[in-house]
Formats: C-alpha cells, structure tokens, sequence
C-alpha cells in the first residue's frame, strides 16, 4: 500500500474528488483499524463493536477536516485515537458500563468542539435512520425536495406523480411521520447525551 503522510491525507478528504476520499479512507483503514480494535476489545468491547465505532469516527474526522478552522495539533493517528476513543466512551455510558479505560498509545484530549461534533453525528445519524424508516417513496420525495433542491413540478415529473399538489401532500405526510418518530429519539439522545 502507498505511503501518505498525514498532510497528504487530509488535503485528500478535503478535495471533494471521490476516488481520493476512497483512497484516503482505505489507508486510514488500513493504518489504524487494529489500533481501535486493541482499545475497544481491551475495554469490555466485541469485535463486532470495532467496526461501527471506527466508521463513525472516520465520519467524524471527515466532518472535521472540512470545517474551515480545522488544524491538525497531533498526528492524525493521535487525533483519530482521541475520536474513537470519546466515542467508544459515549457508547459505554449509553449502555450503563463502567469501565476505566486501558489506553497504551499517547492520549490527547478532545476539544469540546471535537465532543458536539461526536453528538451531532450521532443526532445526523439517528435523523437518517428515521428517514430511512418511512419507506421509499417518502425517501425520494424528501431527499429531492430537500437535498436536491428540487420545486414540486420536477419531483412531481421525476417521481411520476398525478400532480404537484399529490407531492405537497405527500411531502407533508411525511414529515408529520417523520416528526412524530424523531421527537421521542431525539429527546432520549439528549437525555443519554445531557
């Protein structure tokens, strides 16, 4: 496997090219997937625990590095350590774990910056799941009028629909389904996270 440095890899995950994020996840995989392994086993982890919090801490270190403020103070394995590490911390006391943490690479700690994105990707990641729960259509409809900017007569052509005030309808079942699921997960999230 190709050689980066950590410079190379955040220009990388900055550069908006596809092929390059790729190439700049599959290193960092590659790298440092056995180093958060090590932690979370070695802190009454599973093995089938290492894999969703090392990609949600790579989308959080995606995240990160995009931000216009983003400075790199430690290594980038220092910095991707501290991140996994919080949200291996933030999965324990979700499920009422104690545990003192055995840590053997250097420890560095986590802004409070660094803490909110943590919680906002976790907030993202629930919103997501709840869209996902609505079903195709409701999917398409909101992800074109929302995410892609779309005006009513173009989901209405896009989606085949009889009409744009079907799609306004539709688009307003919707998101009442849609409130009415996140609202009592969003406010558990807050609870676990307060």
């Amino acid at each position: 496997m190709k050689k980066y440095s950590d410079s190379d890899i955040i220009s990388m995950l900055q550069s908006g090219d596809r092929a390059l994020q790729d190439a700049a996840f599959r290193h960092l995989y590659h790298c440092y997937f056995g180093l958060i392994e090590s932690l979370i086993v070695r802190n009454s982890g599973q093995a089938h625990e290492v894999k969703d919090v090392f990609h949600d801490g790579l989308i959080v270190l995606f995240n990160k590095v995009k931000t216009a403020d983003f400075s790199l103070s430690s290594t980038l394995k220092t910095y991707l350590y501290a991140i996994c590490r919080n949200l291996w911390l933030l999965k324990l006391k979700k499920q009422k774990r104690e545990v003192v943490l055995e840590d053997t690479h250097e420890r560095m700690q986590v802004e409070e910056s660094h803490f909110q994105t943590l919680v906002e990707t976790e907030r993202k990641a629930l919103v997501r799941s709840m869209i996902e729960s609505l079903g195709r259509e409701c999917q398409q409809i909101l992800e074109l009028y929302y995410y892609r900017r779309l005006k009513m007569v173009q989901i209405q052509q896009t989606l085949g629909l009889v009409s744009e005030q079907v799609v306004k309808n539709k688009k307003g079942k919707c998101l009442r389904k849609l409130r009415e699921n996140v609202a009592p997960a969003y406010r558990r999230l807050l609870k676990e996270n307060g």
